[in-house]
């Protein structure tokens, strides 16, 4: 009997012993994989806990270390760190470091911090310091202190055009704010019949949505311009006639005198003028784009026309198949969605040019202390401004395709990217059908779920 039991308790124990030791050893393998290799999900509508193309393109083409010291009291470390090891988990040139200015007083002496909340980013022999949390923020910062020179970026003034000052719905506040964030040098709003020229350190010209037209002398100075190998970015609204339309036609981008109906791809709450779109054309504005969508409140076609020799024209953003082009322009003011229909014939159907992009040889030789201009003029023309204004800059993505219209411009390629999000508040907003259902489902659907279950238990008990 102790010989059975002995060997039963050998056997029993052994097998017992092995699988231990097989499930540590899972555990350990398991282990040694996570510590090299990692899977994160982010569930959020935005994307907010994931670094973006931006932040990730920086880090992968640092050049020399980064070094970011962070003013904090302990207990307010961990959001802020937790961003931190995102950004070192990314590239080995990142580092990172808090220090508690209680506790460490000469290391904020030493780096003249008077506060909480403040980080200085160093990178080589040059810092720069920043008191937001954010990715943005701290992107931007890191972006700053990689660029070597600050492009200038001209808005035209005059023409009751969006001012970059304006911080009303209408203005372009956001948009400037976008430009200096990327390390752009915004100059006030250029009168060109003042100015008599376009300045020798423009990098890239802005007309935003003008009302007025344009004189003649004006128009050959952004003639000029672009025969010399400028760049300009025209935002041009439909029913308003500016003057620079035939200009552009040399250039073979054509003009409609329409604007674009789409009902079946609207933003929610907006009416059939108000385009959205996912579709784009193969260009380097909008590689990072796909999937992506903006939208684009009343605006106008445009088409190729002519033939430029040398240049490179192409669309860049189309509608959807299901939009058509509509030439009654009385139409715009006319309430009832349904009295706005396809007429075959009198409109073109989708899909139709939202925007168009041109890069063409300059025609006049650069002068003297004009270097800073290409040997390639550059035009983008959006049949639209609002889509880039205050009100709609932050919405979806307007203001990345915005951003990277302007950094082609600029020709600052490795600046075309999506952005850091930033957290938005979304109400959920419910329309009358919405409403209508939710209300009698409460009413009427549950309860009566609960008083038939209830009548079924009954019937099978009896």
């Amino acid at each position: 009997m102790p010989k059975f039991l002995s060997h039963r308790i050998l056997k029993y124990g052994s097998n017992a012993l092995a699988a231990v030791l097989i499930a540590l050893g899972i555990l350990a393998v398991v282990n040694f994989l996570t510590t090299r290799y990692h899977a994160r999900f982010d569930l959020t509508a935005r994307g907010l806990y994931t670094l973006s193309p931006q932040t990730i393109s920086i880090l992968e083409n640092l050049s020399e270390d980064v070094n970011v010291v962070a003013f904090f009291r302990e207990a307010e470390q961990r959001d802020y760190e937790h961003l931190l090891k995102q950004y070192a988990y990314h590239s080995r040139r990142f580092a990172y470091r808090f220090v508690d200015p209680d506790r460490e007083p000469i290391e904020a002496r030493r780096y003249t911090v008077t506060r909480y909340g403040v980080s200085v980013i160093e990178y080589g022999n040059r810092e720069e310091r920043i008191q937001e949390t954010s990715e943005k923020a701290l992107t931007n910062g890191i972006a700053r202190l990689m660029s070597e020179e600050r492009q200038v970026v001209y808005f035209v003034g005059g023409h009751d055009e969006a001012h970059p000052d304006d911080q009303s719905e209408q203005g372009f506040s956001g948009i400037k704010q976008l430009l200096i964030e990327g390390n752009h040098d915004v100059r006030p709003s250029l009168v060109l019949a003042q100015s008599q020229r376009v300045p020798k350190d423009c990098n890239a010209l802005i007309v935003a949505g003008p009302k007025r037209p344009f004189l003649p002398a004006e128009i050959d100075i952004l003639s000029t311009y672009l025969n010399q190998g400028g760049a300009a970015f025209f935002l041009l609204d439909p029913l308003i006639d500016t003057g620079i339309e035939p200009l552009l036609r040399k250039w073979s981008i054509g003009l409609r005198n329409d604007f674009v109906v789409d009902k079946s791809q609207v933003l929610p709450g907006a009416d059939f003028s108000v385009p959205v779109t996912t579709h784009y054309s193969k260009h380097p504005i909008t590689d990072k784009h796909s999937g992506l969508q903006t939208f684009y409140p009343l605006t106008r076609s445009m088409e190729r026309v002519g033939s430029l020799p040398g240049a490179d024209v192409s669309s860049l953003v189309l509608s959807s198949p299901n939009s058509w082009s509509e030439t009654n322009l009385d139409a715009v003011s006319a309430k009832d969605k349904e009295a706005v229909q396809y007429t075959s014939g009198a409109d073109r159907p989708g899909p139709l040019w939202l925007a168009m992009v041109v890069e063409g040889p300059a025609t006049i030789a650069a002068k003297a202390g004009d270097e800073r201009r290409g040997a390639r003029a550059r035009i983008v023309v959006f049949g639209d401004s609002d889509f880039a204004s205050n009100r709609f800059v932050e919405v979806a993505g307007n203001g990345d395709l915005f951003m990277n219209a302007a950094n082609w411009l600029l020709r600052a390629r490795d600046k075309i990217t999506i952005r850091p999000k930033s957290t938005q508040f979304r109400p959920l907003t419910l329309n009358p059908g919405d409403e209508f259902w939710i209300r009698w489902v409460y009413w009427l659907v549950l309860p009566s779920v609960s008083i038939i279950a209830g009548v079924l238990v009954w019937w099978r008990r009896r």
